[in-house]
């Protein structure tokens, strides 16, 4: 199976240092990113559930509310409807004392019913009787319905009762004359306080709000109570302002104009009164334990990513030791590699190396027709010249003898080997005959030119013989025949009396 080659191509130490470093920076940003994700889902989960819990809350006291206000109306309308029709001479008034009496003792949430004729007289309540001298004409719901012909239901700011001194909501409905005038009030009043202990068993926290509100603002109940509880008036609150006039429901985050605390909130305006209940949790106990929990993730995170940084610096140096490693044994390798192919007394190519560098020639020949040169050289007398000076000596002239050699080998493609022993080697690719010559015979004049002392040369001087031959290795001719044929040229020219080349 063929490799593929992004797989199986290597990657450059650059390259695998910035890999690993990128690795390592894009798990710690994917950590980071999944994280952050999260957190986030988790925020909103606890605000969709905050909104849920918070709506339930202002639906329970929109029941309550509804039901009060709707129970003491029902109740109104019963009233109003007896007076304009039997009026409210002395017994009526004994009549329906008893019936107020008995009707408040039973309903839940009403404090207590009275009736007032048109001047703001006391005509009879669930109270006593006795009370019957007191006038309420200066009260605002009187005055409302004296001057609105109005016969439904009239829900009020806070008063303060002055039949029990407690805080009330007034609700009530206008009595009138056969002719339509007026002719007196129906009233009943809801403490404040029945709203204040339905609101504190509702489920909130500490800095969390329950109110119930007139639509023009006017607090009616609240929890956590206020002192100014009567004067408050949250109109220009959000809610008033900016959510009831584009519906009559929904939630909201909102910081409230009355305790400045940053709440999540449900608003509802009550169907058919002109009342608003809303409530809120406040954002900080919502997200209390959301916190700990990002901290605590955030935490944890951050330890993984020290980690992974920690890691990322050991295993980077790590690699760069390993490449380093791998640089050092390149070039050991390299140097072994040229200690492979050189002669480790002359400094020039080996046997090896020559081998190597024929066979690449034939076969390079063989594809072009191109001839090569080939010259074996050997020095003269040399087993006398180690007997007479001894091998240091002799050590030292075959480094002189390669020296010139390859001083009068001028091309880059030309290769100057060590043979064995006193033998030279000279491979000349693309040369034919003359110019093989004409490089043996520098070689051969340069050496003894030298003048390298040899007492035992009848010469008196180092000097070399050479066998010469310009091969087309294309005709059929093996590099190792070529060597065996320059070889017999060598041993012609030493027959010849040496210091010479010998040619076909």
């Amino acid at each position: 199976m063929k490799p593929i080659p992004f797989v199986s191509a290597r990657l450059t130490p650059k390259a695998l240092s910035a890999g690993l470093i990128g690795f390592i920076i894009l798990v710690c940003i994917s950590l980071i990113l999944a994280t952050a994700w999260q957190m986030k889902q988790s925020a909103a989960e606890r605000l969709s559930a905050a909104e849920m819990g918070v709506t339930n809350i202002v639906s329970a006291a929109e029941q309550q509310a509804q039901d009060t206000v709707r129970q003491a109306d029902n109740k109104l309308r019963d009233l109003v409807e007896r007076v304009e029709s039997d009026g409210i001479d002395r017994p009526q008034r004994l009549r329906l004392h008893k019936l107020m009496s008995r009707d408040v003792a039973i309903m839940k949430g009403i404090q207590g019913l009275f009736i007032y004729d048109e001047y703001g007289n006391w005509v009879t309540n669930s109270f006593s009787l006795d009370d019957a001298t007191k006038n309420n004409s200066d009260r605002d719901y009187f005055i409302y319905h004296r001057e609105n012909r109005d016969t439904s239901i009239h829900i009020g700011s806070i008063i303060k009762s002055r039949t029990t001194g407690e805080m009330i909501i007034p609700v009530s409905r206008r009595i009138q004359h056969g002719d339509g005038s007026f002719a007196g009030v129906a009233l009943a009043t809801i403490p404040v306080s029945y709203f204040q202990s339905f609101f504190e068993r509702m489920a909130v926290d500490d800095k969390g709000v329950i109110f119930l509100a007139l639509d023009n603002g006017d607090l009616l109940a609240r929890r956590p109570t206020i002192g100014a509880l009567m004067m408050t008036n949250i109109s220009k609150g959000e809610i008033f302002s900016r959510y009831l006039p584009q519906g009559d429901k929904g939630t909201a985050i909102l910081t409230s104009v009355v305790d400045g605390i940053k709440r999540i909130y449900a608003y509802r305006r009550l169907q058919g009164l002109p009342i608003v209940t809303a409530a809120g949790l406040s954002y900080e106990s919502v997200f209390a334990s959301w916190w700990t929990y990002a901290y605590r993730s955030f935490v944890i995170v951050g330890l993984i990513i020290s980690a992974l940084v920690v890691l990322g610096v050991v295993l980077y140096g790590q690699v760069q030791k390993l490449l380093k490693a791998e640089r050092q044994l390149n070039i050991a390798r390299g140097e072994l590699e040229v200690l492979a192919q050189t002669d480790s007394l002359t400094g020039i190519a080996n046997r090896r190396c020559f081998d190597v560098a024929l066979k690449r020639a034939e076969v390079h020949s063989r594809r072009n027709g191109e001839r090569a040169g080939l010259i074996l050289l050997d020095i003269d007398w040399f087993k006398q010249y180690n007997d007479t000076y001894g091998h240091v000596v002799g050590d030292e002239c075959l480094k002189k003898v390669a020296r010139l050699i390859q001083a009068n080998t001028n091309r880059s493609s030309d290769l100057v080997a060590r043979y064995g022993g006193e033998e030279f080697v000279i491979l000349l690719p693309d040369t034919d005959q003359a110019g093989t010559l004409g490089v043996a015979e520098a070689i051969r004049s340069a050496i003894f030119k030298a003048g390298i002392e040899h007492s035992a040369s009848p010469l008196g001087v180092v000097s070399i013989s050479a066998g010469v031959l310009s091969t087309g290795f294309s005709e059929g001719q093996s590099g190792a025949e070529s060597l065996v044929e320059v070889d017999r040229l060598l041993y012609r020219a030493k027959s010849l009396g040496r210091n010479r080349v010998g040619v076909e």
